[in-house]
């Protein structure tokens, strides 16, 4: 027993005398089992006091349990349910009773059964009575018709436990019922009642800290919400006074306008149109908190005020709350769990708010787990918390106690913790609070620790902003029909393919699944002039002039002729639909079918030819449409907020009746294009359905169009074809078309434009005569009659020239007497027709006169030319055969053979007789030709003609062409031929050769040898000894006189100089590391003369000892060898004899390397066992002839290179 108060008394078992008086508060006094009188005691006290009592499992004082003993109490509870597993910790099982202490005579029942056990009385209060039960298992309920007090102790070996399970009074606890289990604990579906497990028995409640009269039962059903608490008393306990209750936010369930399974609060669309409620509003805005006493939200036509305040405890931070102007905030609150600070926005007119998690903020202004939070909205309304991923905690029931796993919750005041210990970083925060149309928003922020202050960052939004387009005072949000035209906003939404609503909603948004993430409202016309009108606020969706009322077939009234069906607001029930155009107020359903006046899916609203008959609407309803595009007025539109078309003459009034009627005219086949040669005859003609009248019309320039009559030139003007006679040139270009004319076809139709292009004749010269020469006094001659071409028309080259042996035939293109090799046509002195047509098809007719003529160049000129093969790429090397010659100068002897008179003469050379003869691919460049088509050998064809008659005068092959080869050598141009020297061998002399490829005798050419570009005097052998190094070249020349070069590229190398090794030892991982210097390429090997070698200079994880270390010039240079220690030390040795690490010694050590170190081996103490030569075979383990134990020893080493070592060993047996 522990005082509270100085001199406090102790009595036990109803004695009169104190059995302890505790002088000082803390004082205590033991009373242990021997004052236990039957296993009961009985204490009283004269004051207050801390009582505890102490078990344990056996006699052995190792493990003992202390548990709080609770006093008498009247109000103490009469229902112990229940306790869980009353025999096991975990999975381990405790043997033990339980006792309960109630008033005497009371009934007893356990797990509801009458209990079995004896009353024990209690020696020094009669009211009371013990009983005791052992060896229960499982769970365990206690009741008792009066106050009741339940302990259990449990024991297994030593281990112990215990403890009161009741006897602590506690206030009133309200649990909310719901009425209908399938809904929320919210008004009217929600009972507040008094939890059984207590003992009160008389009550009043009260509502907002106002007693509610009559209402004293253990139940109450709320009707209004508001805080809600009830105060408990029990009768014939004098030692209570009556206690109130917590206070219980109770909310009305939150509003559900469209009835489905989604609150208004969280819902997307909360008319069920498809259309989310941010795309029918100005969607989500940021409220400027930068002011925090008042502010304005103000965007399109609407415009809300609020104001703000704070609410602070008495401790506050230098800046208990500071926002910005992104609605974004942080709240300060001092370290001390009574501190609190409260920011509450009031605004004018009620409003949807939301708050959200920030996105950025400092690390010490993130929400955490060391605050508690609170959000309100008006008391009438709701607020909504989304934690989808469960990162908050949340008080449902307002009894302190968070849960976890709440994903929705609704009440007009939530109470939320942050679920992880963890500060949670900005941007990560995925939950939300919602409320639909509050006039206030509290957010209050409490410090749950005495030491340290809390900081933390939110967000207030007001979300999707109402609009409200057509004014009829309901929000788009809620308007089914936001420009009130008839025509439903779902439909107008969507267009010709209308989704239709379906109660299915999985993700619970309150967006129908039919409609995916929410429709995109279609704009038809594209009123793009103010960034768009979709269809579902246009009164004219396709721009056509005609109202989407009138288009929409309902019988709806639109006296004044604004595109609104007229109406006082309350004929728009509270969907915003027209009660006109529903089968019942506030039904949704529209009771007429939209108008599709041609059936093709798509309704008259957005279709700019309802009838189609391919008259648009906005001419048959006897509008104006210049630029004839459908769209009311011209290019480019604008358009209202309406999306009424607004730069026209006229439209928007009641319109003519011919858009609906349905008067199509079809083309099946439009007039085409008709070329023809001139004086020919030609028509155009077009197929239609049944038409009433035809006119067809003719345009020189495509623009300006007249009716044709009938006369010489055309006939059949008012008929499905015309047919035009003897065309001209003149015509040519010319466009028709047909003006097809209907009744019930405002507009007729003209058909496409056809082209007439009219071709001329090929204009030409005759007769032209061609004259051939002949070297064989043969009287025939090999003719090329197409080089006659340009002289019969001087537009040939865009021509098709055919011959013929006869004139009808070339008229007629007759194939029998065709000439089919115009090129080479041999014949003697004839006549032959030329048939001309020009890309057109047309044609036309000359005469053509050969005349055969002989010689007079002597067939016995002849003139020889020869060369070297050249290079001039990888392709046209110098083996090919193929050369650059200059034969220019045959020409000047060909001159000088010919007559002296005046006639001028052209000279011209082939490669061919044929081409000769054909005078086809002349060759033109003599002085600089290449011989490509013959290699090594070729003769040139000499053509010889007057220029001014076509009379020959010499044709043969005058010209001898021969390419000489260059010797074949291998030229080194991979240098797989280049040399190396070695300098530090000066007798080294390397053989250079001139590298014939071919078989002959090396004496079948000359050589000239060079270094460096200098000729090397007296050096003209085929082979070349060298020892010094330089760029070699040979020139190789045979008995043509042709040479070739090959150079060769001598370089040196040298045997290696070590510079320095670097030795790094005594460690686990021991390397060597080896610096050169020379001109060689090296390689390295260890203890291996002959390798293997690596390139690398360092030898890692090298073992302790003597090393050789190689370095070798892979050009053959020559080797070098260096001796060097890699000190090490054993870890262990094992001296028992076997041959195998019976002496321990420093390794890396011979007669001249580290010859002069010393060893000093102590044992663990410090004590010198033995000094140690490196050069003896070791230390063996002894001292003083006697085998030490395994253990651990240590060792100096002295250095020959004055480094000093420190380590231990292990000896081992």
């Amino acid at each position: 027993m522990i005082a509270h108060t100085p001199n406090t008394l102790i009595y036990i078992n109803g004695n009169s005398s104190p059995y302890s008086t505790l002088i000082n508060s803390g004082d205590y006094i033991d009373i242990d089992g021997s004052n236990f009188v039957n296993g009961n005691l009985y204490v009283t006290t004269s004051e207050n006091v801390f009582a505890y009592q102490s078990t344990s499992g056996s006699d052995e004082p190792a493990n003992q349990n202390l548990f709080f003993v609770p006093p008498l109490n009247c109000s103490t509870p009469n229902t112990v349910d229940n306790i869980p597993q009353i025999q096991s910790i975990g999975s381990i099982t405790y043997s033990g009773g339980l006792n309960i202490v109630t008033e005497t005579g009371a009934s007893v029942l356990i797990n509801n059964i009458p209990i079995s056990s004896s009353p024990v009385a209690i020696t020094g209060n009669p009211n009371f009575v013990r009983y005791s039960v052992n060896t229960l298992s499982g769970n365990i309920a206690v009741k008792s018709t009066r106050q009741v007090y339940v302990s259990y102790y449990g024991t297994n070996g030593a281990a112990t436990y215990g403890g009161y399970y009741s006897g602590f009074d506690t206030k009133p606890e309200i649990v909310m019922d719901k009425i209908a289990v399938s809904s929320s604990t919210c008004i009217p579906n929600v009972i507040l009642k008094i939890n059984t497990l207590s003992s009160y028995d008389a009550f009043q409640w009260y509502v907002n800290d106002v007693k509610i009269p009559g209402e004293t039962t253990n139940s109450y059903r709320p009707t209004t919400p508001g805080y809600y608490q009830v105060k408990g008393s029990i009768t014939n306990c004098p030692s209570t006074v009556p206690l109130f209750s917590d206070k219980i936010p109770v909310s009305y369930c939150p509003t559900n306008i469209d009835n489905d399974l989604v609150n208004n609060n969280i819902d997307i669309d909360n008319d069920n149109d498809g259309i989310t409620n941010c795309t029918e509003s100005y969607g989500n805005q940021d409220i400027n908190l930068s002011n925090l006493n008042s502010g304005t939200i103000s965007i399109g036509t609407y415009s809300n005020n609020f104001t703000g305040s704070q609410l602070n405890a008495t401790t506050t931070s230098t800046t208990p709350f500071t926002g910005n102007s992104d609605g974004s905030f942080i709240s300060d609150v001092p370290a001390g769990k009574s501190n609190y600070v409260s920011y509450l926005m009031t605004f004018a007119t009620p409003i949807s708010l939301g708050m959200e998690y920030i996105t950025t903020a400092n690390a010490a202004d993130l929400l955490n787990a060391n605050a508690e939070y609170i959000i309100n909205s008006d008391v009438d309304k709701t607020i909504t918390v989304l934690n989808p991923t469960d990162q908050l905690l949340i008080d449902t029931n307002y009894d302190g106690i968070y849960e976890s796993g709440i994903t929705e919750f609704s009440s007009f005041e939530i109470h939320f913790r942050l679920k992880s210990a963890t500060s949670l970083a900005a941007g990560t925060g995925d939950f939300k609070f919602l409320s639909h149309l509050t006039s206030t928003i509290r957010f209050t922020h409490k410090n749950l620790s005495d030491d340290s202050p809390s900081k933390s960052s939110l967000k207030f939004f007001a979300f999707c902003v109402p609009k409200d387009s057509d004014q009829d005072g309901i929000p788009d949000q809620l308007d089914l029909d936001s420009d009130n035209d008839g025509i439903p906003d779902t439909i107008e939404a969507q267009g010709a393919t209308v989704i239709a609503y379906t109660a299915i909603d999985v993700n619970k948004d309150g967006l129908s699944d039919a409609f995916d993430s929410g429709l995109t409202p279609i704009d038809t016309d594209g009123d793009v002039t103010i960034g768009g009108v979709p269809d579902y606020l246009d009164l004219d969706s396709d721009n056509d002039g005609i109202y989407d009322i009138y288009e929409s077939g309902s019988s709806a009234i639109d006296v004044n002729n604004d595109g609104y069906i007229d109406g006082a607001k309350n004929t728009f029930g509270n969907n915003g639909l027209s009660s006109s155009v529903e089968t019942a107020i506030d039904s949704g359903i529209i009771n007429y079918s939209l108008r599709d006046t041609d059936t093709d899916g798509r309704p008259n609203y957005i279709e700019l030819d309802s009838d189609n008959d391919l008259c648009l609407d906005v001419i048959e309803a006897g509008f104006t449409d210049n630029n004839n595009d459908g769209i009311l007025g011209n290019n480019p539109v604008t358009v209202n907020t309406a999306g009424l078309v607004t730069n026209r003459t006229n439209g928007y009034t009641a319109p003519n009746n011919n858009y609906l009627v349905a008067a199509p005219i079809v083309i099946t086949n439009q007039p085409q294009n008709q070329a023809q040669c001139e004086l020919q005859t030609t028509s155009f003609s077009v197929q239609t359905n049944a038409v009433n009248a035809y006119q067809w019309q003719v345009s020189i320039d495509g623009m300006i169009w007249n009716d044709i009559s009938n006369n010489t030139t055309y006939s059949g003007a008012t008929t499905n074809k015309i047919t035009i006679n003897s065309i001209t040139t003149s015509m040519n270009g010319y466009n028709y078309r047909v003006l097809l004319t209907k009744i019930g076809n405002t507009c007729g139709l003209l058909s496409n434009s056809a082209t007439l292009t009219v071709y001329s004749l090929p204009v030409i010269a005759t007769p032209i005569e061609l004259k051939q020469c002949d070297d064989d006094l043969d009287g025939f001659s090999n003719f090329n009659i197409t080089e006659k071409n340009s002289f019969i028309s001087a537009n040939y080259s865009n021509e098709t020239f055919t011959y013929f042996t006869t004139f009808n035939g070339a008229n007629t293109n007759d194939a029998s007497v065709k000439i089919n090799n115009p090129i080479s046509y041999r014949s003697n002195n004839t006549t032959i027709w030329t048939r001309i047509e020009n890309a057109n098809g047309c044609y036309n007719v000359s005469q053509l006169d050969l005349v055969v003529s002989s010689t007079q160049i002597p067939s016995t000129f002849s003139r020889s030319f020869e060369t070297c093969d050249d290079y001039i790429d990888a392709i046209q090397n110098d083996t090919d055969g193929i050369t650059t010659f200059d034969f220019s100068s045959a020409t000047t002897d060909i001159i000088a053979l010919l007559p002296t008179s005046g006639s001028v003469y052209a000279i011209k050379y082939y490669e061919t007789e044929t081409d000769a003869l054909s005078e086809i691919n002349e060759k033109s460049n003599t002085a600089n030709f290449r011989n490509t088509a013959s290699p090594f050998y070729q003769e040139i064809w000499v053509r010889v003609e007057n220029t001014l008659d076509n009379a020959c005068y010499g044709l043969g092959p005058h010209v001898k062409l021969t390419v000489n080869t260059k010797p074949a050598i291998n030229t080194n141009e991979d240098h797989s031929g280049d040399k190396l020297v070695c300098t530090n061998l000066p007798d080294y002399f390397v053989q250079l050769n001139a590298g014939l490829l071919e078989g002959s005798p090396t004496s079948n050419y000359t050589y000239i040898w060079l270094k460096d570009d200098q000729i090397i005097n007296g050096s003209t052998a085929y082979t070349l000894d060298v020892n010094a190094i330089g760029m070699y070249t040979v020139i190789v020349t045979n008995t043509s006189g042709c040479s070739r070069t090959r150079k060769i590229n001598v370089t040196a190398s040298d045997i290696a100089l070590i510079e320095m090794i670097d030795i790094v030892d005594l460690n686990d991982s021991n390397t060597i590391t080896i610096t050169v210097s020379g001109t060689g390429n090296y390689e390295y090997s260890l203890d291996e003369n002959t390798g293997p070698f690596q390139t690398s200079n360092i030898f890692e994880n090298v073992a302790a000892g003597i090393h050789d270390v190689f370095i070798n010039d892979q050009n053959g240079c020559g080797l070098v060898q260096k001796t060097v220690a890699v000190i090490g030390v054993p870890k262990f040795f094992t001296p028992n004899g076997d041959g195998y690490n019976d002496y321990w010694n420093l390794k890396g050590v011979n007669n001249t390397l580290n010859s002069k170190s010393v060893i000093y081996i102590f044992d663990r103490y410090g004590k010198l066992l033995k000094e140690l030569n490196p050069n003896s075979s070791g230390w063996n383990g002894t001292f003083n002839g006697k085998p030490l134990p395994s253990d651990d020893y240590w060792y100096t080493i002295k250095l020959e290179d004055n480094r000093e070592v420190k380590g231990h060993f292990s000896l081992k047996r």
